[in-house]
């Protein structure tokens, strides 16, 4: 099999390439896992590169097991792709820390912490220093940690850095929660790449021997990097420069959690001899679709210039529908969808983006009014379940007992009478030198003699103060009660690391012990109304564990061998069991579904409309989209409006909303919605004005008719109610009367005559060709939408006698009907009962009666 007979120019000069740094700009549906992949192949195959000489890095499991799903379809059975280093920065990160983890302090069965088990640690270090613990203190706290270490500052490096904006408490609170960690041999998520990023800069040797062993680089995904993981690639690149990145710019939406868009911008800088490659042919979407997806991102001032196209027809142009209110707006997604299904289509088909989590509700609501299947991803993951927590967290403690927050989660779960006296008890022995450690506290309590004289033996420093005295005997004092349930906690982990030793399956170890915690009646008396479902969710945990079990047996991971020359991870004696196969499959297990990412949870192909935001659809397509809330101040969302670099990142999220859809793209907004309760005026959002008119057709039954996306005004202007969608925004500010309608909808309806009857008539949802044929060709785009009628209709006299019971409309309320008139003349007060807002006290010359 040829590779270069399915790839285009720039495609086969790219994979052609092999020595030095070469940047691959690959725009969005051009193919570029075909071509890191296909260079994988091309590399082994014409050029006798070892699959264990290779190192390529993305963001996502799901990425890289597609990537060596593709690479063993194009090598077939000839080559030892197992030896092929195929990983996420992460599991990299996690895979060098383990094999030097003494170096830096740590066992090597360290646990990682996820979100949650960090915002643990950092409440019981807040509180154990009598400070501030509420939950936004925690968040922000956590974000700081988390900025520091994407930056690849340790908290040396932060208080060197302090003087540069960050705030020396905080820097001071960053150091006792590394040094915490070390205690409890744990790691977040950044630890496990400036943990690396310690070893290569005190041993530059490592970093190069780790170059030389792979020889030939990848990156997917180049423009999501933070400055941690760029350092982290210089380190691996000091032998050569073989480094080979994919990315696009366009698509750089983590900023917020510190992605810097200038490792791609400034990419020939950092390695001066890099080759540039672009790729601007799309093979998903249609020539409509990419058009538009241009208008939006060239008002982008910093990015390299590059412009997607496509073979395929011009196919149908962009619907936009304005709906009066939110609620009408989920109601019209949900129609359309279900007209679409009734004319052939699937579900799966359909996926509904949003720009935050809180407008998914309405959505949610209006798929179940019409019982339609859907899944919304970005919800709660799998592993994140109380009852997984706390399964995992027993595992945690068993292959690592220094993790306090996993022991503090379980000690008492299910019930076993240690309250939170106890726990205060043990968390104030737990810092008297010579126990340091909840897990050595909790075995004073034990009856057994022989752990007391192990931590209290001539060799341990024995406590030096009346306080580390009282906390000691205040500890041995405990009740019965509480001394039993210890008791019972600590023989429960015994049982496990006892299985861990004896057992060849993990799947049996947690099932024993699943057995053992009555874990299951456990959840029956605690919780009945879920107790079920929760126990379905300990099953599939239990499944979980046999596939991965069954995996590693298939093809175990080859990405650093215990072999292997660099490996320090089997001199650690502190495991009894270190060799044991049930305890290596924990560790690789624990290890696994921390790193799992959100979006690997979703499920393609189940027959379900997808629901998710902006940002989980990196990386996804669907033949329809659905791109909701297209207004100012929801999206884009901004926290600073004069931040340009944060408006760039909210064009470049609104461009990868634009280039999931294959086929069809509705973009929706509505001119009211709710917010905290009171409904409130929007704008439409700016990026929806970046998109040339002619692309644009507006669905029939929008409450937007009157408004014009098809004549070219000046900027920011409404002008006889009709706006101009094709102005530059970054030259100004948004008009605050784009919404300019003196009708209402059923007023618009009623008094437009038979022409707009008859557009209203047509398919608004899938047959654009009915409106205009050029729309259906392969010349693409040939003529624009007929142009937006405008009308304005004469008020009907009536009386203030008159007034009650008649139905009225407002710019801002909507429909009504008047219930009450006080006073007379255009000044009167009329109180009206509005559809969408409630009963409100208005003047009567901000009102039309309709007829």
């Amino acid at each position: 099999m040829n590779i270069f007979n399915e790839l285009n120019a720039p495609q086969q000069e790219a994979v052609r390439h092999i020595e030095g740094p070469l940047l691959i700009l690959a725009g969005a549906g051009s193919g570029k896992t075909r071509v890191l992949t296909s260079r994988i192949a091309h590399l082994v195959t014409e050029h006798d590169v070892h699959p264990a000489q290779i190192l390529a890095v993305t963001f996502t499991n799901k990425a890289a097991a597609e990537m060596r799903s593709r690479v063993d379809g194009l090598l077939g059975a000839h080559y030892d792709t197992g030896q092929l280093a195929l990983s996420t920065f992460h599991s990299l990160g996690a895979r060098l820390l383990r094999r030097h983890a003494r170096r830096l302090g740590l066992s090597p069965g360290f646990t990682i912490y996820d979100d949650d088990d960090q915002r643990r640690h950092i409440r019981r270090l807040l509180i154990a220093n009598e400070q501030e613990s509420e939950r936004r203190e925690i968040r922000r706290l956590q974000s700081f940690v988390e900025e520091m270490k994407n930056r690849g500052l340790t908290p040396e490096g932060a208080h060197e850095a302090a003087h540069n904006r960050i705030d020396e408490a905080d820097v001071f609170f960053y150091e006792r929660y590394q040094s915490a960690l070390r205690q409890a041999n744990c790691v977040d998520f950044g630890d496990l790449l400036l943990g690396v990023l310690e070893l290569f800069r005190a041993d530059p040797g490592l970093a190069r021997s780790y170059s030389e062993q792979w020889r030939f680089l990848m990156v997917d995904e180049f423009q999501d990097t933070n400055m941690a993981q760029f350092e982290l690639l210089t380190h691996l690149t000091t032998a050569h420069e073989n480094l080979a990145v994919v990315g696009d710019d366009d698509q750089a939406i983590y900023g917020w959690r510190g992605a810097t868009v200038a490792n791609i911008l400034d990419f020939e800088r950092s390695f001066a001899k890099a080759r540039v490659i672009k790729l601007e042919q799309n093979y998903r979407s249609s020539a409509a679709i990419l058009d538009a997806a241009n208008d939006v991102i060239r008002h982008n001032p910093r990015r390299h210039d590059k412009t997607l196209w496509t073979e395929r027809p011009a196919g149908q142009p962009i619907a936009v529908f304005t709906a009066a209110s939110d609620r009408e707006e989920a109601s019209y997604v949900a129609e359309t969808i279900a007209q679409r299904i009734a004319s052939g289509a699937n579900y799966q088909d359909f996926a509904i983006f949003y720009r935050t989590n809180a407008q998914a509700r309405l959505f949610e609501e209006q798929l179940r009014h019409h019982t339609m299947p859907h899944q919304i991803v970005g919800g709660m993951s799998f592993y994140a379940r109380e009852e997984i927590k706390d399964l995992m967290a027993y595992l945690k403690v068993a292959i690592n007992p220094a993790d306090e927050v996993a022991l503090l989660r379980v000690v008492n779960t299910p019930a076993r009478g240690i309250g939170k006296t106890t726990i205060e008890k043990l968390n104030a022995a737990s810092r008297v030198p010579g126990v340091n450690g909840l897990h050595r506290a909790l075995r004073l309590l034990q009856d057994d003699e022989t752990a007391q004289h192990d931590l209290f033996s001539p060799e341990r420093p024995r406590p030096k103060t009346l306080e580390h005295d009282e906390a000691i005997a205040a500890l041995v004092a405990l009740s019965r009660a509480p001394r039993a349930g210890i008791k019972h906690f600590l023989e429960l982990i015994e049982s496990v690391r006892d299985d861990l030793a004896h057992f060849e399956s993990l799947s049996t170890v947690v099932q024993n012990f699943i057995e053992r915690a009555h874990y299951i009646e456990y959840l029956e008396a605690s919780d009945p109304e879920r107790a079920e479902d929760r126990a379905r969710n300990v099953a599939e945990l239990v499944n979980a564990i046999e596939e991965f079990e069954r995996d590693e047996e298939a093809a175990p991971s080859a990405l650093l061998a215990d072999d292997d020359a660099h490996s320090e991870a089997h001199a650690f004696d502190d495991n009894l069991f270190a060799e044991a196969p049930a305890a290596r499959l924990l560790r690789a297990f624990l290890e696994r579904s921390a790193l799992v990412q959100s979006n690997d949870a979703l499920q393609e192909g189940v027959g379900s409309v997808t629901l998710m935001t902006v940002h989980g659809s990196k990386g996804l397509e669907f033949d329809t989209v659905f791109l909701v809330g297209m207004e100012d101040e929801i999206f884009p969302s901004l926290r600073d409006a004069s931040d340009l670099e944060e408006l760039e990142e909210e064009r470049r999220l609104a461009y990868v909303a634009i280039t999931r859809a294959r086929h069809a793209l509705y973009i929706t907004n509505a001119r009211r919605r709710r917010v905290y309760g009171t409904f409130k005026d929007t704008n439409p959002s700016r990026f929806l004005l970046d998109i040339a008119p002619e692309r644009l057709v507006i669905d029939a039954r929008s409450s937007s008719t009157m408004v014009d996306y098809t004549r070219s005004r000046a900027p920011t202007q409404a002008h006889e109610g009709l706006v101009n969608f094709g102005r530059n925004p970054m030259a100004g500010g948004v008009n605050r009367n784009l919404w300019d309608f003196d009708q209402s909808p059923e007023m618009i309806r009623g008094q437009l005559g038979r022409a707009v009857t008859q557009v209203r008539a047509q398919p608004p949802v899938d047959d654009f060709s009915q409106l205009n044929p050029a729309w259906d060709t392969d010349e693409g785009l040939n003529h624009a939408p007929a142009e937006s009628v405008q009308w304005k209709a004469p008020e009907r006299a009536v009386s203030h006698n008159e007034l009650v019971g008649q139905t009225v409309t407002h710019t801002r309320f909507g429909i009504g009907t008047v219930s009450a008139v006080s006073g007379t003349g255009d000044e009167a007060r009329l109180v009206i009962d509005f559809a969408n807002g409630g009963e409100q006290t208005v003047i009567r010359r901000f009102v039309k009666v309709l007829g």
